[in-house]
């Protein structure tokens, strides 16, 4: 009797784990994806609620019984895996928006094609940075300290935790602070090589007059460009894993701060 008393209880504890899980892979880029579809989705979301379910509501767990309390709990926990959705996907953005600044500059931000990550419009170098990180995600095994960063946010805010709260501003902030510092980091050999080869063809235009330096220097630009992308596919790579490797770290002061105040 008292096992079939707690069924509902179990599957209300459930559905809020799914919740914040699934939200997280609907938002996240890796995991939401227009190229996974959304049984396949919905399926990896429920079936690593079921994995994470007796770790993060053990028995006793007590939850609201009002509805429109236990309806308040829902909601918060889909902003949560709404929010470490949300900064997977921004250090995806961070790397993007340096290919994306680099193409400009290039020349290629003429040539837009659709990024399957995010389905949106990206130039050629935004699509190379974005494989780029794809694979340095898998290699580091992103996606398990993506999981694991969602298991730490349960012990950061239990599903029975009463109250909620949104991040500070300055939380939020720091967030878009840091992406832009890891894309400036990522972009600034290019651009600085980048530089130096248009001071270089303005030199080379007020030398020689006669000389088209529109016809010359697209072909330069890109031919630079390309070599600096080679070049720096090491330190980009390893640029990468440190941001992917502070997920966690990152997503950490954001949840604790949606708590219980």
């Amino acid at each position: 009797m008292n096992l079939l008393s707690s069924l509902p209880t179990a599957w209300e504890a459930l559905f809020l784990v799914f919740c914040r899980v699934g939200t997280m892979m609907l938002v996240a880029p890796i995991f939401g994806s227009r190229g996974t579809s959304p049984q396949v989705r919905v399926f990896l979301g429920v079936t690593v609620a079921f994995v994470m379910y007796p770790v993060v509501a053990p028995p006793g767990t007590v939850l609201p019984s009002e509805p429109g309390a236990y309806l308040g709990r829902v909601a918060r926990e889909v902003l949560i895996g709404a929010l470490v959705g949300f900064v997977v996907l921004m250090t995806f953005t961070a790397l993007e928006s340096a290919g994306h600044v680099i193409g400009l500059q290039m020349g290629f931000s003429l040539a837009n094609v659709i990024n399957p990550l995010t389905s949106t419009s990206a130039s050629l170098i935004d699509q190379f940075y974005s494989l780029v990180a794809t694979l340095v995600f898998f290699t580091m095994d992103g996606h398990h300290l993506v999981l694991l960063g969602v298991e730490r946010t349960f012990q950061l805010v239990p599903i029975d935790a009463a109250g909620s709260n949104l991040p500070a501003q300055d939380l939020v902030f720091g967030l878009g602070r840091d992406i832009f510092v890891t894309a400036s980091r990522i972009s600034l050999p290019v651009l600085t090589a980048l530089l130096l080869t248009d001071v270089a063809l303005a030199m080379v235009a007020r030398s020689v007059p006669q000389l088209n330096v529109f016809v010359v220097g697209m072909p330069a630009k890109i031919a630079v460009g390309f070599v600096m992308l080679v070049i720096t596919v090491p330190t980009v790579a390893y640029i990468m894993a440190r941001a992917f490797s502070d997920i966690v770290a990152t997503m950490a002061p954001l949840v604790r701060a949606m708590g219980p105040a």
